[in-house]
């Protein structure tokens, strides 16, 4: 349930939607899979090795209680890039924002698209 490639991770953030909020920024796109996909970039910005990983350790778990099984509807690849205040919140301040992202991604991504206007060549 990870995304453990860099050349996918690299597609979902040129292609997907950003929903920034103040301890991290959630990428989102539509994936072929049953079941949502987690990728995560947490740079030195955030802190040292100790405060990476902990801010790492704080976004799996809110993954972890925010899946859904997606039987219906479409699942997700998910990037989540780190903010420096997210090493310093404690996990039922990740979990609340991960939630508000999550549905704004689910409501975002869920809609079909309306056709843009045409191009001229």
């Amino acid at each position: 349930m990870r995304l453990t490639r860099g050349t996918r991770i690299k597609q979902v953030l040129q292609k997907g939607r950003r929903f920034p909020g103040a301890l991290f920024v959630l990428v989102g796109a539509v994936n072929d899979c049953a079941y949502d996909r987690l990728g995560l970039a947490v740079s030195r910005r955030v802190g040292g090795a100790v405060e990476r990983n902990r801010a790492r350790r704080l976004l799996r778990e809110a993954f972890r209680r925010h899946l859904v099984p997606r039987t219906r509807g479409q699942a997700f690849d998910i990037v989540i890039l780190g903010a420096r205040a997210l090493a310093e919140s404690g996990q039922p301040a990740v979990d609340r924002e991960y939630a508000e992202r999550l549905r704004r991604l689910e409501r975002g991504l869920s809609r079909p698209s309306r056709p843009g206007p045409p191009v001229s060549r």
